[in-house]
């Protein structure tokens, strides 16, 4: 098709499904039908985490964690509701490439010199779409069209089958399969006559319009939808609890992203066809079902990035080091010791289905020849592939003790207690420290001497002023020191190396708002792997990613009960995710979201 006849074609297509929302009102959520829907954002920072998918607290007068002076004990909200959300929460960038990807089969644009699509897409964000944002749903839509139907095993994904005639039933044929698929429901008979009338148009527009182009304006049309690019939910049946009953294929839809980040399979459509996604026994046994598939493995890596705050741009990539104290490090390692920690949580929490306690416990590594070293293990019996690896447990417990988090939290040339210890108390215990006063990360090191022969002794002195003191020797410092067993690349040690002066890994640390002796980083995470605020900070973390809201009251319930089934131990973390299928919070939506 002419460059012009197209242009023509996407005009005359858009004034037929102009969508009934608002997309580009950037005054925030606008109404919509079952067919259109609003541009609502659900943007998210590296958290993953959508910001207006949140909306506000509602309901349940819900009180959040108390964390109170060392011997006042740990308090917990004791009451939870249904929080309202965004109706219409927009698809992430990260969820828009897994739905292009398994929707259409495409992975990279050529066009674009092989990035994902969401590269071209403006960054995850709050509010509603801006004018770019807008343009930029339709440059990269209008690349995936072209790309697709240019490729004849592609297409095959957008149309299943071959046109004959003036192909009209062959396009009528996608718009009813392929829609199912988009827009994870089926659509309404107005939404058929209205793709059909794009058929219609296309067909009378310009002789040179073939079914091959007017398919490629369908795709386009498809992927520029808001019906597409939204989540919208818009059942309006109620429950006898006066929320919101989301229908089988909302369900499906909060399942599929939930697990697996992307669009339901066909059991799962099926399902929501059959009206069987209704009961909790029927969400669970989907769901159940949903953790088998490597998707779903995918998903719980991203959540476990954000639980250990590994994301571009952080300690995690900017790893760098001494390599004339530290021979065994090279830069170009710095990818592989990400991918190290990233297997391990996978491992875990996916391949062994492990608890809670074996993220903070257990002895699996993944080791090859460049970090065997670094762990004391002879390269020579490792290749360049990662090797499952038992290391041993009185060192090595769980993922704090992987050399890929302890050489991110660390200097350049020495260890960092206050990093780790930062990493302890305030991520893994939520312990509420606030941010350190202005310039405090150019406080210098007080020169070693005789006095000063350890670093341990040197970061004390360091954070001994007035405005330190509070924070840094109550709750940060002693974490980090009893982390000093381990040196900048994480490889264990007895003695500082520029001294030789032993190493002091004993602290008195703040678990629960109570002061403990640990003797050392496996006595800690023993302590750390029993403490109530690690596992309810956990279960918040799950809670908030898997649900995209952060800290909505009216999940404090929730996230009360996946604690309380990790204190025993033994209640796996594939067991927590398949909960947040359970709760009334996932079958229904508040009223007071927006309608």
């Amino acid at each position: 098709m002419e460059r012009k006849s197209r242009t023509m074609a996407l005009l005359a297509a858009t004034l037929v499904v102009g969508c009934t929302g608002r997309i580009s009102d950037p005054g925030g959520a606008s109404s919509g039908n079952g067919s259109g829907g609003s541009g609502a954002a659900s943007g998210t920072g590296n958290s993953g985490v959508s910001a207006t998918q949140q909306g506000s607290s509602g309901g349940s007068g819900a009180t959040e964690v108390i964390i109170g002076a060392p011997g006042t004990g740990v308090s917990f909200c004791t009451s939870s509701g249904v929080a309202i959300t965004s109706q219409v929460p927009r698809l992430t960038n990260a969820q828009y490439d897994r739905t292009i990807a398994d929707l259409l089969g495409l992975q990279t644009l050529t066009a674009s010199g092989g990035v994902q699509p969401s590269t071209i897409l403006a960054t995850d964000q709050e509010g509603g779409l801006t004018d770019l944002g807008w343009s930029s749903y339709q440059t990269v839509a209008d690349q995936i069209s072209q790309q697709v139907m240019a490729d004849p095993t592609l297409s095959k994904n957008f149309m299943s089958c071959t046109p004959s005639g003036d192909g009209t039933q062959c396009l009528h044929d996608t718009i009813v399969s392929f829609g199912r698929r988009a827009f994870r429901r089926p659509l309404s008979t107005d939404e058929i006559s209205r793709f059909d009338q794009i058929v219609a148009n296309g067909a009378s527009m310009s002789a040179s319009s073939s079914p091959q182009d007017i398919a490629t304006t369908l795709l386009y049309m498809f992927l520029i939808s808001p019906s597409f690019l939204t989540r919208a939910e818009t059942n309006t049946a109620m429950d006898p609890s006066g929320n919101l009953q989301l229908s089988s294929w909302e369900v499906a839809q909060r399942l599929s992203y939930m697990l697996w980040g992307s669009i339901p399979d066909a059991t799962l459509n099926t399902a929501a066809d059959n009206g069987a996604l209704t009961t909790p026994a029927q969400i669970l046994s989907q769901a159940q079902r949903m953790l088998t598939d490597d998707k779903a493995r995918l998903k719980m890596a991203d959540f476990h990035r954000y639980y250990i705050l590994m994301a571009p741009n952080t300690r995690w990539d900017n790893i760098n080091k001494d390599t004339s104290l530290f021979p065994d490090f090279d830069p170009s390692m710095v990818p592989t010791l990400e991918a190290e920690e990233e297997k391990f949580f996978d491992g875990v929490s996916m391949v062994k289905k492990g608890t809670f306690q074996d993220l903070i416990l257990s002895p699996l590594a993944y080791v090859n020849n460049a970090t065997a070293p670094m762990y004391g293990l002879d390269p020579s019996g490792f290749t360049g592939d990662f090797q499952e690896t038992t290391l041993d447990a009185s060192q090595r417990p769980g993922f704090m003790t992987r050399v890929g988090f302890l050489n991110a939290y660390a200097f350049y040339n020495r260890s960092s207690p206050i990093h780790r210890g930062a990493f302890i108390m305030k991520q893994v215990l939520g312990m509420p420290i606030g941010s350190p006063p202005p310039g405090a990360a150019q406080t210098a090191l007080p020169d070693a001497t005789a006095d000063l022969d350890t670093n341990r002794k040197q970061v004390d002195a360091q954070t001994s002023g007035d405005a330190c003191v509070g924070c840094h020797h109550s709750y940060i410092n002693p974490a980090g020191f009893a982390m000093e067993s381990f040196n900048a690349v994480g490889t264990w040690q007895t003695t500082e190396q520029s001294t030789g002066a032993p190493i002091d890994s004993t602290a008195d640390v703040v678990i629960d708002n109570e002061t403990v002796h640990v003797t050392g980083p496996a006595d800690l995470m023993n302590k750390i792997a029993a403490s109530k605020l690690a596992q309810h900070r956990y279960a918040e973390f799950l809670v908030s990613y898997l649900y995209e809201r952060e800290d909505d009251p009216n999940d404090c319930g929730t996230v009360n009960d996946l604690a309380t089934k990790i204190a025993p131990g033994g209640y796996t973390i594939q067991n927590l995710v398949t909960d947040l299928t359970q709760t009334i919070q996932f079958r229904t939506r508040a009223v007071g979201a927006a309608q």
